[in-house]
């Protein structure tokens, strides 16, 4: 059970897991729509259909057990009808596991250090090896940059040269200066789009449903004479 407060109310949350097995011997049309109702529900969460000995998971949100005693009351004549098994568990707990984020490895002093990935704001090739320009310093790796995307969040950076990889959320806004584009950025410096990566990169920035977007203002498009 989970307390929310709210203003100078208490109220308390009862998350339910409950698991059904269907009788199969049902009428198909009715068995569908019980399934439909259940889905439809604005106290569930989550509806798993598995296979095994149950047919149905169903996560849902209550207000208290009492309120948890009268859905299932509520239900009772439906649940007597298609249901062979039920079994309800309240989640005392819940643990949610994060996406590992990524990181590389980079020379140092004393060997090399772990550099995560969401400080890296611009890749600049210099030959053999590539310049990382972090959120506080600046180092070099003896590596590609092909290699190099492959260990970033693809949906976080993009390539605007075959020399230069950004992140997405660092581009402030797009110039459009003759007739090149220029990723202006927000340490004030400026990088061009080579003509092959225009494409993807108009793509990208238009893109309302970017990840990297949601989470920055939309970029700015301006044409400079």
């Amino acid at each position: 059970m989970e307390a929310v407060r709210s203003g100078r109310a208490t109220v308390t949350s009862l998350a339910v897991v409950v698991c059904v097995a269907f009788d199969h011997r049902a009428p198909v049309a009715g068995l569908q729509k019980f399934k439909n109702c259940i889905c439809a529900c604005e106290r569930v969460d989550l509806v798993l259909e598995v296979s095994g000995t149950y047919d149905m998971i169903v996560q849902a949100h209550l207000a208290s057990l009492a309120d948890y005693a009268d859905e299932m009351q509520r239900l009772a004549p439906q649940l007597a009808e298609f249901a062979l098994k039920v079994e309800t568990n309240f989640v005392a707990r819940k643990v949610e596991r994060s996406a590992r984020e990524k990181c590389l490895w980079v020379p140092c002093n004393e060997g090399r250090r772990r550099v995560d990935t969401t400080s890296i704001n611009k890749i600049l090739a210099e030959g053999d090896y590539m310049r990382l320009c972090l959120s506080d310093s600046e180092c070099l790796v003896h590596d590609t940059i092909r290699h190099l995307l492959s260990q970033l969040e693809e949906e976080q950076f993009i390539q605007v040269h075959r020399s230069a990889v950004l992140r997405v959320a660092f581009i402030d806004r797009l110039v459009h200066r003759g007739r090149r584009w220029i990723a202006r950025l927000k340490d004030g410096s400026e990088q061009p789009v080579a003509k092959s990566h225009v494409a993807e990169v108009l793509r990208r920035i238009s893109d309302d449903s970017s990840p990297a977007e949601a989470r920055s203002p939309k970029l700015r498009l301006i044409s400079e004479q």
